[in-house]
């Protein structure tokens, strides 16, 4: 079987595809990708049998540009004849079902990682991402979502048949990589400068849409009950980092807040947390609380589709993600109970082994290639 994974940026590849590059390729099949700056990665380039740079446009009012786009993959579909195309990311996924119309030997799967059709937009933004979604719906041959509500969304609104999707449980994760370190936690703690604080963690980038100003206007107000010292880490860089390094300062948190930046010891860190947060608008299945739960760390985390998905089980906190009474709610609550925090923990491990386990993501995508092909 040839077979090409495709994304917009290599970053998505590097970081979440490469176990079905090698897993496909045990079975003795072909495995290519494409995407945007994929010369830059050598472990994709090694995982894969051949690569290829593809300049996808992101920018819909760039006509020329984004033919251009949809140009440079239909040729290489057409010069490779690959059995399954299997596309993620928006951008990509729209472009390449695009330059597949035609090609009736090549079988076309896609991963949503989150529709961004979702109750928070206006009526206006969501019937423009529902009409993407389903004029691309008629080049693919495959739907797999990754949590209930986008399930739902493809089966009603006729994205796909029901026995044209299938709902997996994320990317997978491998849980022997971010079991709980106790050397690590001391360690890292010492590197980070805490001692007896309440660490609480965040990884992800910094935009609007991880919202870590909720966190810290509802951290202002714990900080004044004096409940104990914490220190709320963010791993990540993006746009609003000043904005939140002056919201910081503004809410008199500078002594009580650390950005890390990018990290590459994300396992490390998240041993010498108390609790990981995530307060995003709007997520597919967030591989960071997958991450947390194999460490046995509770969560808090807004009540939106794919975190109450993870934590609907009872392995964390689910928070409305605008409600700064309710956050403070939740964090004084962790704060207070440790045995709570336990208990947590040692559910979050139990469902990742029962469900979300990285063999058995690939094993269950596996299955549906060998169906259509």
């Amino acid at each position: 079987m040839k077979i090409l994974q495709v994304t917009t940026v290599a970053t998505t590849l590097n970081a979440f595809l490469l176990p079905y590059a090698t897993a496909f390729k045990a079975l003795g099949w072909q495995v290519d990708a494409a995407a945007e700056g994929i010369n830059d990665f050598p472990e994709v380039i090694a995982a894969h049998d051949n690569v290829y740079n593809i300049d996808f446009c992101r920018n819909p009012l760039k006509i020329k540009q984004l033919f251009s786009s949809v140009l440079q993959v239909r040729q290489l579909l057409k010069q490779n004849a690959y059995d399954v195309v299997h596309v993620h990311t928006p951008i990509a996924a729209f472009l390449t079902r695009l330059a597949a119309i035609g090609l009736s030997n090549t079988k076309v799967f896609y991963t949503a990682h989150g529709f961004h059709y979702i109750n928070t937009n206006t009526k206006f933004k969501n019937f423009i991402f529902y009409l993407a979604e389903k004029i691309a719906s008629f080049k693919t041959d495959h739907l797999f979502v990754i949590n209930n509500e986008d399930y739902q969304f493809a089966v009603d609104k006729k994205i796909a048949s029901r026995d044209q999707v299938t709902k997996i449980y994320g990317i997978g994760v491998d849980e022997s990589l971010y079991q709980f370190n106790a050397d690590a936690r001391i360690q890292k703690r010492q590197q980070l400068d805490v001692d007896n604080e309440f660490v609480i963690l965040q990884v992800a980038e910094l935009n609007k849409n991880k919202n870590q100003q909720q966190v810290l206007h509802a951290l202002a107000i714990v900080k004044q009950q004096q409940l104990t010292p914490f220190k709320y880490i963010l791993a990540g860089i993006g746009s609003e980092k000043k904005a939140l390094e002056q919201l910081v300062k503004d809410l008199n948190l500078t002594e009580d807040v650390q950005f890390l930046g990018f990290r590459k010891d994300v396992q490390d860190l998240i041993s010498a947390t108390d609790v990981v947060c995530l307060s995003s608008q709007r997520e597919g299945l967030p591989r960071c609380i997958m991450e947390a739960m194999c460490a046995e760390r509770p969560i808090i985390a807004s009540n939106i589709r794919g975190c109450n998905d993870l934590l609907s089980s009872g392995c964390g906190e689910l928070i409305q993600y605008n409600d700064t009474e309710a956050w403070v709610a939740g964090f004084t609550t962790l704060i207070q109970n440790p045995e709570l925090r336990l208990t947590m923990g040692r559910k979050g491990l139990q469902e990742i082994k029962k469900n979300y386990t990285e063999k058995d993501v690939v094993s269950s995508v596996i299955d549906i290639y060998q169906r259509y092909v």
